[in-house]
């Protein structure tokens, strides 16, 4: 089977929970004996300088194709859209150059399947059916519009909320319009699943979550060596439900923490394109990592992890690692949304800041098990978020949808 996967943005480093979505289903499909090339947007926003070692990272694929694209925000553009009632969301990531190059790929070879990363690659459908038999599928990270919905739900500026409502509308009016317009969709959870159903989808469609290979992710079981609780945050800071997330944390509960403990919890935050105005937070009780190499040396430094979020939409892969690698976990209903993981046994729910304030006291005054918990959450994504099932459970929904013989009607005697 030849794969040709399509991405809006490229998927090096592993930063940011989409890239390691991208390359770890990549890789499970080559471990499989899938054939796969990647054709990828290398935006301004998130560019890569592509060399040889960026490409022998990405060693799973057989060609790796990537398109300058420049879809920095163009505030004459976006009151145009704002205007017509378009979605500048979609409209910044339509490219000639992009278009071009797939038919380029598509002349060259014969794919099975097309895999579109996200709802941004929908715009090149007409070039990919004019250009290719293969089979198209959405792989569908989130439902997007939702994301700009609670951010507007959530924003208390009148006008910022009466924009990001508009914003939301038009994205949805998009998403809904060309859902019907892709023959398999594989959302990323059973919730995602359902509402897709929900919003009138009528193709064949497949739950696929993100899968991890949990090798590398060693469980290491926390000695604590001192009184203080070290607590992480890791997220990509250009994202605005991380931002909007982090900065009620940092306003509203941390304050209550340290008033009633002091020094005693602190607070490590790391992620790329941390705003100047976080990085001056730094104190006794907020340390500042900024953007880091290693997510995985990061994360495997703390025991406890906080997922405020309150906006946002599909699966958060930062909570996916933390677990596999044994950590606490406390996250917002929101946060772990996707993720059927029980409360109090593979994490800490934690919804207010009356909730953050009572579990941190829970885990000081020692009323939880935290090693337990975390050992339930490594042996929780085990059994659920391994690549090796991931992947296995897609090439056999592929095999089925490339392979399958027509069924024609029987003739009538």
């Amino acid at each position: 089977m030849k794969i040709l996967q399509l991405c809006k943005k490229f998927p090096w480093p592993q930063k940011d929970g989409e890239s390691v979505a991208i390359n770890t289903l990549s890789r499970g499909l080559a471990a499989n004996g899938v054939v796969i090339d990647l054709l990828a947007m290398n935006t301004a926003k998130h560019f890569t300088r592509v060399d040889s070692d960026v490409l022998l990272c990405l060693s799973q694929y057989r060609k790796v194709k990537w398109v300058p694209i420049n879809n920095q925000l163009r505030p004459i553009e976006a009151l145009r859209s704002l205007i017509e009632g378009s979605s500048y969301h979609i409209k910044r990531f339509i490219s000639s150059d992009f278009s071009d190059s797939i038919k380029e790929l598509l002349l060259g070879d014969d794919y099975d399947v097309i895999l579109l990363e996200s709802l941004y690659m929908i715009p090149y459908l007409d070039v990919l059916k004019q250009n290719s038999q293969a089979k198209i599928v959405l792989r569908s990270h989130n439902i997007e519009f939702e994301i700009w919905d609670r951010l507007a739900e959530n924003n208390k500026n009148p006008l910022q909320r009466w924009y990001l409502k508009k914003l939301a509308k038009s994205l949805k009016n998009y998403e809904l319009e060309q859902l019907n317009n892709v023959d398999y969709l594989l959302p990323i959870s059973e919730i995602d699943h359902q509402k897709y159903i929900d919003y009138g989808y009528k193709g064949r469609i497949l739950t696929l979550p993100l899968g991890l290979d949990l090798s590398q992710y060693p469980y290491k079981k926390w000695l604590r060596k001192t009184k203080n609780i070290e607590v992480g945050f890791i997220g990509s800071l250009d994202w605005m439900p991380n931002v909007e997330g982090l900065n009620w944390f940092l306003s509203e509960v941390l304050p209550q923490l340290k008033k009633r403990f002091g020094n005693k919890i602190r607070v490590h935050l790391a992620g790329r394109n941390m705003p100047d105005y976080i990085k001056a937070k730094a104190c006794d009780n907020i340390v500042i990592h900024g953007e880091v190499d290693h997510a995985i040396d990061y994360i495997n430094q703390f025991p406890y992890f906080i997922v405020p979020l309150f906006s946002g939409s599909g699966m958060r892969v930062k909570i996916l690692e933390a677990m596999a690698l044994g950590k606490v976990v406390l996250s917002t209903s929101l946060g772990i949304e996707g993720i059927p993981a029980t409360a109090d046994k593979e994490f800490l729910l934690a919804d207010t800041k009356e909730d953050f304030i009572h579990s941190f006291s829970r885990i000081i005054e020692g009323q939880l098990g935290c090693d337990i918990i975390g050992r339930n959450a490594a042996s929780f994504m085990e059994d659920n978020f391994s690549t090796k099932i991931i992947s296995e459970k897609l090439i056999r929904f592929l095999e089925e949808i490339t392979y399958a013989l027509p069924q024609y009607p029987k003739k009538l005697k």
